[in-house]
């Protein structure tokens, strides 16, 4: 079994470029948390700037004002997001408390206490893209019908607070009890999404509205279950490690195995000579299905009330994949250090350490097929018309994936002026924050719609003090009488 030594072998080629405490966990906070993170959950403030053909993917309902849009690849609509729900860049680097410099949390005169006690059970950063390649609607009579194809990049990573603890205060902190790392994972998805859309105006009132999803699939890493324990003796203070964990993966990698047929070195096909990238990019092995739902319904004259389901669906993965299993109880009394930071030594204490866990932990690989659900949202809201061109309104979402439930509430003002621009102004309560001011406009000049918006401004003017950030812009071309669009009742 020399899986563990394979694993072992990218760490010390690690270790010889940055093998000090400190550094790693510099490394290791600025991935979960400064990374220039992508999440695949759209903006909450688009969501009633119903000029924008955007503005259906949230709510399939929506028949914006124009006729007839055309989206071209890369500039009609990218949308970048990134939230974390523990930690923000001020308390990465901040100013030394007596001195007039900027210090990080591991500085001798920080407070590392005060770092720890912001750290959650579960430290997520949730990071996805959405970019459009191709999109296509136009209006015929009471429906609209429209066509997407967008790349999409969806996931979420999570640290245990024990973990880091551990790492950062020792494990005396744990001493006669357990360090739960059961929340560590990773769940990353990667697809190319066909979506048709369709929704029908019944009457003054009514709008409902449905999009179908063709899925496939390109890389996923997805941790199954994840049951971790780390318990230290008060006596001799040795360490016993409880694991069982089960992880799936559809990724472009060979494994290689030694005579034993045990897993000894695995590598990407990105680096083999004479690989195609086209292979990977329009792989279509890995094929899904999802489906959007949405409804407008006008209660009374100035009272819109909307609902829709998002991504209700799935992939099942079926190329490249590798399923991993890793069992067993493993009591570590202690390793020699020294070699860890000699750079002639290739050996080093990650090798010393594999050897010990290879011979305790049980793993074991298949390459049976799987099916992964994507995050399914569920938005209910409501608008109130203040004047013929202003309204206010109040959006929830509820995000159901995994077993776990994450939530958001909006509150937005929202204005067309004329023909040419729609604005609105939002503030929500999201990802454990209170301070998400957003802002969206879109301008309309002949055939032309450029739009941009954004869910935390304070992203711009505050960035060290912000866990989320997300963008959305773009440019439509847009035709259509606008005249007969704008009858539509709820505009």
């Amino acid at each position: 079994m020399q899986f563990f030594k394979a694993i072992g072998r990218q760490f010390t080629i690690i270790n010889k470029r940055i093998c000090a405490r400190n550094t790693f966990f510099m490394a290791l906070i600025f991935l979960f948390v400064i990374q220039p993170g992508l999440r695949a959950q759209h903006s909450q403030t688009i969501y009633f700037i119903d000029r924008l053909p955007q503005s259906s993917l949230l709510n399939p309902a929506h028949q914006h004002h124009h006729n007839f849009h055309l989206g071209l690849p890369g500039i009609s609509s990218f949308n970048v997001n990134a939230e974390t729900n523990f930690l923000s860049f001020s308390d990465i680097i901040f100013r030394h408390p007596t001195q007039d410099s900027l210090i990080t949390f591991l500085h001798p005169d920080a407070d590392i206490n005060d770092f720890a006690s912001g750290l959650r059970k579960s430290n997520d950063i949730t990071p996805g893209l959405h970019l459009n390649v191709f999109s296509l609607g136009f209006r015929a009579g009471r429906s609209f019908v429209s066509f997407n194809i967008s790349e999409r990049l969806s996931g979420r990573a999570s640290l245990p607070g024990d973990l880091i603890r551990l790492g950062l205060q020792g494990n005396a902190q744990f001493e006669g009890k357990n360090a739960d790392f059961s929340n560590i994972g990773i769940d990353l998805n990667y697809f190319r999404e066909y979506a048709f859309g369709y929704s029908y105006q019944f009457d003054e009132k009514l709008n409902l509205g449905a999009r179908a999803k063709v899925l496939f699939g390109k890389a996923n890493i997805s941790f199954n279950q994840t049951d971790i324990g780390l318990y230290t003796d008060p006596d001799t203070y040795n360490l016993r490690l409880n694991s069982e964990i089960t992880m799936n993966m559809s990724l472009p990698l060979t494994i290689t195995r030694n005579s034993e047929g045990d897993i000894s070195d695995f590598r990407f096909h990105f680096d083999d000579v004479g690989y195609d990238p086209a292979d990977f990019v329009f792989n279509t092995q890995n094929r899904g299905f999802a489906l959007d739902l949405g409804a407008t319904y006008r209660i009374i004259e100035p009272v819109m009330l909307y609902a829709s389901i998002v991504d209700l669906g799935f992939i099942n993965w079926k190329a490249d994949v590798y399923n991993f299993s890793v069992n067993g109880d493993f009591e570590f009394e202690g390793v020699d250090l020294s070699s860890a930071f000699d750079d002639d030594d290739d050996s080093g204490v990650t090798y010393d350490f594999a050897d010990s866990l290879q011979s305790h932990l049980s793993i074991s690989d298949t390459r049976d097929s799987y099916s992964r659900g994507l995050p399914g949202k569920i938005f209910l809201g409501g608008t109130y018309d203040v004047t013929s061109g202003i309204n206010v309104g109040l959006l929830g979402r509820t995000e159901i994936y995994q077993g776990r439930v994450r939530q958001a509430v909006t509150l937005s003002a929202n204005s067309n002026v004329g023909r040419w621009l729609s604005a609105s102004l939002s503030y929500s309560m999201m990802n454990n924050r209170y301070d998400n001011i957003g802002m969206g406009l879109s301008f309309r000049g002949g055939g032309f719609q450029l739009y941009m918006l954004t869910d935390n401004l304070n992203t711009l003017f505050i960035p060290h003090q912000t866990s989320n950030a997300n963008l959305w812009f773009g440019l439509n071309i847009v035709f259509g009488n606008v005249k007969i669009a704008q009858a539509l009742p709820y505009r």
